[in-house]
């Protein structure tokens, strides 16, 4: 049961890591290259969508992390596009496995990125660098 919920886990945070829209303004943008603080995947996020949305796809996983379930989303886009909600959050949902996940994205600062997720009573708190 706990592989599971790390599975959950790192695919929701792709998933909404991948959700960014661009920033706009003099606002810090979350386009580019961030991995977990814990570093056990890193993802690419781009603008897609005709610049209205983000994209973000799982680039690369550890060598522990590289699980059957974990590496059917390796160099795939896992989600496309979230709403701001405010200035640096936004919010977005993900149709992975058959359920529907929500959480919320906030870039902390140029280089760090929150997201928090829930499925169901389990919550998560996830960081991101930039790299």
């Amino acid at each position: 049961m706990p592989h599971r919920i790390l599975n959950f886990i790192i695919s929701l945070s792709i998933a909404l890591a991948m959700a960014i829209p661009s920033a706009q303004g003099g606002e810090v943008s979350p386009l580019g290259s961030w991995q977990t603080t814990t570093g056990e995947s890193r993802y690419e996020i781009v603008s897609c969508k005709n610049g209205r949305a983000i994209c973000a796809k799982l680039v690369w996983l550890r060598s522990d992390a590289r699980s059957k379930e974990n590496l059917k989303h390796l160099n795939r886009v896992i989600l496309m596009g979230a709403r701001q909600v405010q200035q640096n959050k936004w919010r977005g949902t993900l149709r992975y496995a058959g359920e529907n996940l929500s959480g919320s994205l906030t870039l902390v600062n140029a280089n760090k990125l929150r997201l928090n997720g829930c499925k169901f009573v389990f919550c998560k708190t996830i960081n991101f660098r930039r790299i």
